[in-house]
């Protein structure tokens, strides 16, 4: 039996982050591209995650640890440019790239695209989207303060509100590492997605004269006006809807679940903003880093000072 290897290559990109940037409407609408082909799950991980059994405090998330899951992921791609979207190989970038670079032939050709986003909106951002999920009991400023402690306690690392957004050592270790990496800024992708969108497949060096349609926001984050709906959403102990599951593709799961989603989140939602006293706490905090990146990467970021 050939080796998985040899039938399905390792991906022709990735992208890398950051959370809660829009990396879940970029990756599902470059799968609508007839040269792109992406895995129906995204946060694989597993480049930073490879060989390990990684569990932490209160994650619900399944990693692909083995490069026999993870080569599988491609095995669909046909002759068309394969990638997926992990968010924590930005975060977790020292660890991520030693594992790229120890496993993928030539992986210095393999291209790179970021999102980056304003890190004390970021932080926000991921905050609000664990109140959402009922995931985070505490206020953002407690939560913030009680980082340090959860850190050492093994919370999953979207409890790390704060720590994620010093981009600064993150981006310039993937610049050193990869000849072709290409950066947006969450900011340029709200105002003109098309634009970015097309600025990407020139990246990948496809056209860019396909019509994809809507670039649509995913993952809206906010409180909950009814919390009982999202108890019974993410219920997986209620036999009916389990038995319903069991019925389904693996497909048709996830677009129903993303439909009924998106019907709850529109319905169901509070945007709750940030103090401002908090933010301009963040950004004295960020203000070096953000100084730092802008820099390197040659890109105006005097908003995020604001």
């Amino acid at each position: 039996m050939p080796d998985v290897n040899q039938l399905h290559p390792w991906p022709d990109f990735l992208i890398v982050g950051t959370a809660r940037s829009g990396t879940t409407a970029l990756h599902e609408h470059l799968g609508k591209h007839p040269g792109i082909f992406v895995p129906l799950q995204k946060e694989p991980c597993y480049f930073t995650f490879a060989g390990e059994d990684p569990s932490f405090k209160d994650s619900r998330h399944r990693y692909t640890t083995t490069k026999q899951d993870y080569l599988q992921l491609g095995a669909d791609c046909e002759d068309r440019l394969w990638g997926e979207s992990s968010t924590p190989y930005l975060y977790f970038f020292d660890k991520s790239i030693a594992n790229i670079r120890q496993q993928v032939p030539g992986y210095e050709a393999i291209r790179i695209i970021m999102v980056l986003r304003d890190p004390a909106e970021r932080a926000y951002s991921q905050y609000m989207h664990n109140r959402r999920d009922l995931r985070e009991p505490l206020s953002f400023e407690d939560a913030i303060a009680a980082e340090a402690q959860r850190m050492q306690e093994n919370w999953h690392f979207d409890f790390f509100y704060v720590d994620k957004g010093f981009y600064f050592q993150q981006v310039q270790a993937y610049l050193q590492a990869f000849d072709k990496v290409h950066i947006i800024l969450f900011e340029e992708f709200e105002k003109d997605p098309v634009a970015v969108v097309n600025g990407v497949l020139d990246f990948l060096e496809l056209p860019d004269d396909v019509d994809l349609g809507m670039v649509k926001k995913k993952n809206q984050s906010g409180e909950m006006k009814h919390k009982w709906i999202k108890r019974l959403m993410s219920n997986r102990t209620n036999p009916v809807l389990n038995g319903l599951r069991r019925l389904m593709s693996r497909k048709a799961r996830k677009q129903l679940r993303n439909y009924v989603k998106g019907l709850v989140l529109k319905h169901n939602l509070k945007k709750v903003d940030m103090d401002p006293a908090t933010r301009k706490q963040l950004v004295e905090l960020y203000r070096r880093d953000i100084e730092q990146l802008q820099k390197l990467i040659g890109r105006d970021l005097s908003a995020w000072l604001r």
